[in-house]
């Protein structure tokens, strides 16, 4: 059976979604930063949340390629993402972004905060199945 567009597309965007997680996870777990999540957290709590965001972005990945993965854990994990991301979005732009800004500052406050936002959109893209399982 052919895949149309629009499934390729949803393909696509889960798999790049996941990888973003699997990439902010690596970086929780090896301590070198490079993300503000991990800026106002201690080292156990990185690896602790670096090895959840692994953990979920794997599971986001693998199901699309490997057959037998359980869409319980697949739902969990999304919303595992979503989850995380707005949590990201209130800590980094709202609570300690504004401790940081001043007036020079406030048009690359905006731009990280929109860009927070587009990955937001794509996150609740994915998730939506997951979310709307629950409100069900």
């Amino acid at each position: 059976m052919a895949m149309t567009t629009k499934a390729l597309g949803d393909l696509v965007l889960k798999v790049l979604v996941g990888l973003l997680f699997v990439v902010i996870g690596i970086q929780g777990i090896g301590g070198f930063g490079g993300n503000p999540l991990y800026d106002e957290l201690d080292s156990e709590m990185e690896i602790v949340v670096g090895v959840v965001l692994l953990a979920a972005g794997l599971l986001m990945i693998i199901p699309a390629f490997v057959g037998g993965v359980k869409q319980s854990f697949v739902r969990v994990s999304t919303l595992i993402v979503l989850a995380a991301w707005i949590i990201f979005i209130i800590l980094s732009d709202f609570v300690y972004g504004f401790s940081r800004f001043n007036g020079e500052r406030w048009i690359l406050w905006i731009e990280d905060f929109v860009t927070h936002l587009l990955v937001l959109a794509c996150v609740l893209k994915v998730a939506m199945p997951a979310v709307k399982k629950i409100v069900k």
